[in-house]
């Protein structure tokens, strides 16, 4: 079945990395996968460099607005003539859904990874009703944040956990001070968070390091904070890293801890089960979906960064509960989070009719 992955954002995101995973899956199952991007799209970059067919459109927010946009996006539709389109938020399906109806009736799945609802005015009650066959989303919690959409839909959004392969050749041994945090800088990941908690728990653990995995707009505001807290020598921003470079850091770290002020499902904390980390976060959204409290890492209740520097300091002061709870996720990422069940639920929904 020829399949069209259509991914309008320009950077490397949780999103993109989960997009990638599947395309790549779904062509192992002899599906032809391809992707619609913008012209800057890291994801396209990473998609051409393992062979997959990518086509581009030069796309901002307000070319839904634009009817030259809109002829283009049919154009290049038709030119495809994908069987299934997969559309990674309401910016690809605003900027083409007038495409797709032009074109044909393709099957239209539309994904939402992010938990707020969506505005419904007329034209987006129009797509839902209209051109998106099925929804899938990634947590609960996405799902109930979008149930007004329900009444415009044949079904009810369908919950796909994202999954990964738990094989891996390297793993943390839970013995190192280095504590990892990985995303994209930006406000909503919470890092300056991260570094207000590292601060208290150099107060018990002066030899602990935060290694922050990621790139994005808030570098610098978030290195000027750094110096303000006088935390600097305890940080170490290694930068945008992918695929094997994120878990060879990772592996080096005995621990990941999740600052999030939202998250829609938190692929990193799978990433980390897959190493062997236990796993920190806030007990909100969709993080207490995929850590068990005790068990596989901690819940922290109403985002308090002391009790959070309590729990970290407890791990670096304990390495044997440490690896015990790193082996206890990478137990539940077996268990509950693999990556043959997550495309499972994607090809019954490309092949429902």
């Amino acid at each position: 079945m020829k399949i069209l992955f259509v991914n309008f954002t320009k950077f490397w995101g949780g999103g993109e990395s989960w997009s990638y995973i599947v395309m790549d899956e779904l062509r192992k199952r002899d599906h032809n996968v391809m992707l619609l991007s913008n012209t800057e799209s890291k994801l396209r970059l990473h998609a051409e460099k393992n062979n997959f067919e990518t086509h581009t459109l030069s796309v901002n927010k307000f070319s839904y607005l634009n009817i030259s946009a809109i002829s283009r996006a049919k154009r290049k539709l038709s030119e495809i003539k994908p069987d299934v389109i997969i559309l990674n938020s309401t910016l690809e399906l605003k900027t083409i859904a007038l495409g797709i109806k032009a074109y044909g009736n393709p099957k239209v799945i539309f994904t939402r990874s992010i938990p707020s609802p969506i505005k419904l005015r007329l034209t987006k009650r129009y797509m839902f009703a209209k051109v998106v066959s099925d929804v899938i989303v990634n947590s609960h919690v996405v799902r109930e944040s979008v149930s007004n959409l329900t009444k415009y839909l044949k079904d009810k959004p369908q919950v796909i956990y994202h999954g990964i392969t738990h094989e891996s050749t390297i793993s943390s041994e839970g013995i190192t001070k280095n504590i990892a945090i990985v995303g994209r800088l930006s406000h909503e990941k919470g890092v300056d968070i991260a570094l207000q908690v590292i601060q208290k728990v150099l107060t018990q653990q002066p030899d602990a390091k935060l290694w922050i995995v990621g790139e994005g707009k808030e570098r610098k505001n978030l290195i000027r904070i750094t110096s303000e807290l006088g935390i600097q020598d305890s940080v170490v921003f290694h930068g945008f890293a992918s695929g094997s470079e994120v878990e060879n850091l990772m592996a080096q770290c005995s621990m990941l801890i999740m600052t999030s002020r939202w998250e829609g499902f938190g692929l990193v904390l799978l990433e980390a089960m897959k190493l062997k980390m236990p796993c920190i976060a806030f007990d909100h959204l969709a993080a207490n979906e995929i850590i068990v409290d005790n068990k596989t890492g901690f819940l922290i209740p109403d985002s308090n960064i002391n009790f959070m520097a309590d729990k970290i300091n407890y791990l670096l002061s304990n390495p044997a509960t440490c690896q015990l709870m790193g082996k206890n996720g990478n137990d539940l990422l077996k268990q509950k989070f693999s990556i043959k069940e997550s495309i499972d639920g994607y090809e019954k929904l490309i092949r429902r009719d």
